[in-house]
């Protein structure tokens, strides 16, 4: 082939790829802009019509009746309310007065009956643990904080209300105690030694009531086994 030959072949592929470039680029533009311009142009939507009703059956207006000339009018006959009989006075007075009114049962005997029977139920009951003071003491909130210190402490190993000890101590005025001692033995060195035990786990019971005017407090306490 010569340069010439050569040379055509090369400008004939160089238009050829021109042309196939341009129509490439004509077939896109179509297709982006053509065809959208068509279908704005031609397609026309349709709006949603509502279809049109018809009342098949007008409403029933309602029938006045028609007045009746001539027509005779009835009388209702009312009933005549009877006036109730008045009561008769009693005529017999003297059965009135001999008549004795009845007693009115009184609520409150039968209440309080319910209370004393309860009252001596718990007195039956044995009470683990007794404080009481030697003189004139009238602080009873005190002796009742001593005695609910003594019961926690007693823990008696049996149960025996039959037999109890006595167990003497002096309060001072700052709430320590003395060396507790056996007033009454139970008859079982075992439970007096619990007794004293809990006397002394008890202490202190706390300073002496601002108004007493001792400077010391002479207790016996009294311990039953009982188990709480």
């Amino acid at each position: 082939m010569s340069r010439s030959d050569a040379l055509m072949t090369y400008n004939d592929q160089k238009v050829n790829g021109w042309v196939s470039f341009v129509i490439s680029i004509a077939f896109h533009l179509l297709m982006l802009i053509g065809i959208p311009l068509i279908l704005k142009l031609t397609w026309k939507p349709r709006t949603f019509q509502r279809p049109q009703t018809f009342q098949l059956v007008s409403p029933m207006r309602p029938v006045t009746p028609q007045k009746v000339q001539n027509a005779p009018q009835q009388r209702v006959a009312r009933r005549e309310a009877k006036p109730e009989p008045k009561p008769v006075p009693s005529t017999n007075k003297s059965a009135d007065r001999n008549a004795k009114p009845q007693p009115k049962k009184e609520p409150s005997r039968a209440v309080e009956e319910n209370l004393d029977e309860l009252a001596s139920i718990l007195e039956e009951l044995p009470v683990p643990t007794r404080v009481s003071a030697v003189g004139d003491f009238k602080f009873h909130w005190y002796l009742n904080h001593v005695q609910q210190k003594l019961e926690t402490y007693w823990n008696p190993p049996t149960e025996n209300h039959h037999i109890k000890v006595v167990v003497h101590f002096i309060i001072y005025n700052d709430g320590n105690i003395s060396e507790p001692s056996i007033r009454k033995s139970s008859g079982n060195s075992t439970i007096d030694n619990i007794a004293l035990r809990a006397v002394k786990l008890a202490a202190p019971f706390g300073k002496l009531p601002p108004g007493f005017s001792g400077d010391k407090l002479d207790l016996n306490c009294t311990l039953i086994p009982t188990r709480k």
